[in-house]
């Protein structure tokens, strides 16, 4: 049987994706290239159309610079996504408003309904995409607009709701950081939009301790989109590199299944939370082809958890990571802080939070040792016997462009000897959901970790081994994927169970059950990448392949 399917294309800058519908590439099928993973079936890959940065102010301009610094940084990356300047507007605080080139015009009420009604409108189509960021000191329910009192969130609400009126598009990317921003969620929630925020409810947010001292959510957000990442997997980077820099109070909150609830990453540290997630996860932000971004600096392994011999003065010892050489490595940065450090408390319940002035003496730069790796010597003064100490490593190229952060511990004792490991180890299955219903080519990822040291994973089906994987002697740990073609099995009711072994012997498990489904439209073979101008009209022949009617079943014997 041969189905003919007449397709026309009219000119488009944007990447178009034809589903497959067959299985040959499921909902997490990666495209490789270079450094970068890019989903290639049911991902929504998604051109910002437009940028509406907005920078707030106090009274008092209390760190008014880093605000401006970061709207300026954050302008950098979107012309980083593909954008030119004539489609991003930035609003800066009034008393900055003479020290960058890049402002449209000062933050205020006039200035906001323009870029709201007039500009975005005429820049985004009904079909388009618009990202707004917002960086100020923070507040519930609303943000420091000074000379100009402040601007609630429901006012925020109403500028997305006119822009939508004027515009026809309903699909809005919010990013929201300052103290307290999760109070906005529930304002701003809506059909079709994701809406992040630095923190949660009347909680605080920071700038990241790294110089130049972006705001810390952002920084790591828009880096791991950047490096190809889609939305949801970039809010969870974010989360984690703050956490693994030492703000352990900061957890950023997501809302984009538009019930008005924002969460934080489950419990596991992954998306969805809470039914909170699913959009964000399969939504990549690119101009033109994701396949072709420029490989972003990673640090590629840095040593498991250790222990070193306790000296009351200080602990001085060597360290050493591996760092990707593909692009220009400029800086190379190691931060060690106590485990039971906390960041500042904020200056009152408005303000965002300088870093620890004592931040310097937490951070040790690390050089080129000549075999491809950077070194250095770390000093620990005044520790406390027993004591953990976190250690975390950035990377930062030529063109300012920084890497996920891995981290790692060291501990303090009185041999400089591991204990006994009696500590099992955790396993999770990120991939599919607990209760999914699957068709087609299905990619079951699992993740796990040790106090010690990780020996291996194993991945089973209904009991049968499918994967084992060793795991390296460095961290991070990599994810373990086995993809299976449900076609291969019963349809119905299935378990898949992940197991993580510690290199002394101790093991832990977790099962999900999930339901294989007919595929939606059985038979057919569609998966087609068309991306840049294309004009005219393109014959697609598909051949029918009609299935094999056996069905696969396979069982522990």
């Amino acid at each position: 049987m041969i189905l003919t399917i007449l397709v026309i294309f009219l000119p488009s800058t944007q990447m178009i994706l034809i589903n497959n519908s067959s299985g040959n590439l499921s909902d997490n099928q990666f495209i490789t290239n270079s450094n970068n993973s890019v989903k290639a079936s049911t991902a929504q890959y998604e051109c910002i159309d437009a940028w509406i940065i907005i920078g707030g102010d106090r009274s008092d301009h209390e760190a008014w610079e880093l605000v401006l610094l970061t709207c300026e940084w954050v302008y950098d990356q979107a012309l980083a996504c593909g954008n030119t300047a004539d489609e991003i507007l930035m609003l800066v605080p009034l008393y900055s408003v003479t020290y960058t080139t890049r402002e449209y015009a000062a933050s205020y009420r006039p200035n906001l309904e323009y870029a709201f009604t007039e500009w975005a409108p005429s820049k985004v189509g009904p079909n388009g995409v618009l990202a707004v960021y917002i960086h100020d000191h923070g507040g519930t329910d609303a943000m420091s607009m000074a000379p100009f009192t402040s601007l609630a969130a429901w006012e925020v609400d109403q500028y997305l709701d006119d822009f939508e009126a004027a515009s026809g598009c309903d699909r809005i990317i919010v990013i929201y950081e300052a103290c307290a921003s999760g109070s906005w969620l529930d304002d701003l929630s809506k059909s079709n939009r994701i809406i992040m925020t630095s923190t949660e409810p009347g909680y605080s947010a920071w700038w990241s301790p790294i110089p130049p001292h972006i705001s810390l959510f952002g920084e790591g957000l828009l880096n791991s989109i950047l490096a190809g990442n889609s939305i949801g997997d970039a809010f969870v980077d974010a989360h984690h590199e703050i956490k693994a820099l030492g703000y352990e109070v900061q957890n950023p909150c997501i809302e984009d299944n538009h019930d008005g609830v924002g969460h934080i990453v489950n419990a596991w540290g992954q998306l969805p939370s809470s039914g909170d997630g699913n959009d964000a996860k399969n939504t990549y932000i690119c101009q033109g082809c994701p396949l072709f971004l420029i490989p972003y600096p990673q640090v590629l392994f840095v040593p498991l958890k250790f222990w070193v011999v306790f000296n009351p003065e200080r602990i001085t010892f060597p360290i050493t990571i591996g760092v990707d050489s593909s692009t220009a490595i400029a800086n190379v940065t190691c931060r060690v802080i106590p485990d039971d450090w906390t960041p500042p408390d904020p200056n009152d319940n408005e303000s965002m939070g300088l870093w620890d002035e004592n931040e310097p003496a937490y951070q040790w730069k690390l050089t080129p040792d000549g075999n491809g790796n950077f070194s250095g010597r770390v000093s620990i003064n005044s520790p406390t016997l027993g004591s953990n100490y976190k250690m975390s490593f950035f990377a930062e190229d030529v063109n300012g462009r920084g890497s996920q952060i891995i981290s790692t511990e060291v501990s303090i004792n009185g041999d400089g000897i591991a204990p006994a490991d009696n500590v099992d180890p955790t396993i999770i299955i990120t991939n599919p959901e607990s209760g999914a219903g699957l068709s087609g080519i299905v990619n079951i990822t699992v993740e796990g970790d040790d106090d010690q040291a990780l020996d291996k994973i194993q991945i089973y089906f209904d009991e049968v081994l499918l994967k084992e994987e060793d795991m390296p002697n460095y961290y991070p740990y990599p994810v373990v994927i086995h993809s299976l073609n449900t076609a291969d099995y019963s349809k119905g009711l299935h378990n898949i169970t992940a197991r993580a072994v510690d290199t002394t012997g101790n093991d832990q498990e977790t099962t999900i059950l999930v339901t294989f489904e007919e595929d939606r439209i059985p038979g057919f073979q569609i998966t087609f990448l068309f991306t840049g101008s294309l004009l005219g009209v393109i014959i697609i022949i598909i051949l029918y392949v009609k299935r094999n009617s056996v069905r696969k079943i396979v069982r522990r014997i």
